[in-house]
């Protein structure tokens, strides 16, 4: 066997040297120490030059490895002076997982939704970023809405037409992308949502069919017309001041065709018929004389267009005349020669108006003064006189008897009567 290979033998023993060390000053917890240790512990500070003895640093570091660790009653007396409060690690729990797929995926405030509703005061957005109850708190708070029936098919629809859906792999689900009607903003305090049936989209079509049903005599469509109208124009938003300007008076309009042929609806009810000559001699008298006031009641409603104001009176001056009101017939073929559109009706107007004047007289005396003026109570068809106490619809602007104050206006069928309103907001 050889010998053993000995190790290389140090040919420095640089152990033996003196290494120079930089000396630090005295920590903040070492001044504490000795500050509260009296005199034995400033005795050792100035004896070490705020260093402890080498040899008893490496004493306390290796105590504890020797064999056992340290009690835990003596760690919690070491710290019995800090609050160490509880964990700080936060247990792993299935709700801090993030859906992607979710609107509200992301940081608190990063959704696209999240930004319609702080981007606008506006219910369409609000509605459009799913939060329906924050939609309906401005719609009561501007216009008095309570009754949100009529509205949930818009809602919806506005819902619907701000997001797209992408579907994805088997077992996911679809990526939702959501649409703008600020296509080029780039700003995320400007970003709004896409809201569908635009202002122009319901002047076009909703208005133009219920004037349409007006002139066709289908007051029963025109009715519905004009109430959808009524109802996108509530939940909608302008491009712009000027088409907000005419928004509210497309609604002021439609409001006023709802009680006009609402009028109209009822006269025909009591009387059973859709004609204008329709004979009541054989019904009682006072639905006869109800008859006659809804009948007059139809040509003073203001914001009908001229053409279908022509109607009412036209209508108003036949059924008046067949029934022996000869005086009221007088007054309506008076005003259907001087502001009638129709060159026909305008003739039986001047016949009618030659033969009532033989004999100006009324068989049934009614509640009708032509020569006042007067607005008509949206909940009783009846006259509302300069000076006499009445509340309003905040939505549409129609009076009403301060007996209907606190109940939903029967024109937009979703506001309270006499609530009121800081007013209908369509632009941002």
């Amino acid at each position: 066997m050889g010998k053993p290979v000995r190790p290389p033998r140090a040919i420095a023993p640089t152990y033996k040297a003196n290494w120079p060390t930089r000396s630090t000053g005295t920590s903040s917890f070492e001044k504490a120490l000795m500050a509260g240790g009296g005199e034995e512990a400033a005795a050792v500070g100035q004896d070490t030059n705020g260093f402890v003895q080498e040899e008893d640093l490496l004493a306390e570091e290796e105590a504890p490895r020797n064999g056992h660790l340290a009690e835990d009653g003596e760690d919690d007396e070491a710290a019995a002076g800090w609050d160490m409060g509880d964990d700080a690690v936060p247990a792993a729990e299935d709700e801090d997982l993030v859906d992607v797929g979710a609107e509200t995926a992301g940081a608190a405030g990063s959704s696209e939704a999240d930004l319609w509703m702080r981007n606008s005061p506006l219910a369409a957005d609000h509605a459009a970023a799913g939060s329906f109850e924050s939609a309906m708190n401005l719609l009561n708070r501007q216009v008095g809405a309570v009754n949100f029936a009529p509205l949930e098919e818009r809602f919806m629809e506005i819902y619907a037409a701000s997001r797209t859906f992408l579907p994805a792999n088997a077992g996911m689900p679809p990526l939702i992308n959501f649409v703008r009607r600020t296509v080029s903003e780039t700003d995320s305090r400007k970003i709004l949502p896409l809201i569908p049936r635009d202002i122009e989209s319901v002047l076009a079509t909703e208005l133009t069919q219920g004037k349409s049903a007006m002139k066709a005599n289908k007051l029963e469509d025109g009715l519905a017309a004009f109430q959808r109208a009524l109802r996108l124009l509530l939940v909608n938003a302008a491009a712009s001041p000027s088409q907000a300007q005419e928004a509210q008076q497309a609604l002021k309009q439609s409001a006023q065709y709802i009680l006009a042929m609402s009028i109209e609806l009822e006269r025909r009810r009591l009387v059973g018929s859709t004609t204008t000559t329709a004979d009541i001699g054989s019904l009682p008298a006072a639905t006869r004389k109800r008859a006659l006031e809804l009948s007059a009641y139809f040509t003073v409603v203001e914001g009908l267009e001229a053409q279908h104001t022509t109607l009412a009176l036209f209508t108003a001056m036949q059924f008046a005349a067949k029934n022996r009101q000869m005086g009221s017939a007088l007054g309506f073929a008076n005003k259907l020669v001087e502001v009638g559109t129709n060159a026909k009706f305008k003739e039986t107007a001047r016949r009618t108006k030659a033969a009532a004047e033989r004999s100006p007289t009324d068989a049934l005396e009614i509640d009708f003064d032509s020569f006042t003026a007067f607005e008509l109570c949206g909940g009783s068809y009846t006259p509302i006189y300069a000076g006499d106490a009445s509340v309003v619809c905040p939505f549409d602007g129609v009076k009403y008897l301060p007996k209907f104050k606190g109940t939903v206006c029967k024109v937009c069928g979703v506001c309270e009567v006499g609530k009121v309103g800081s007013g209908l907001r369509l632009t941002v």
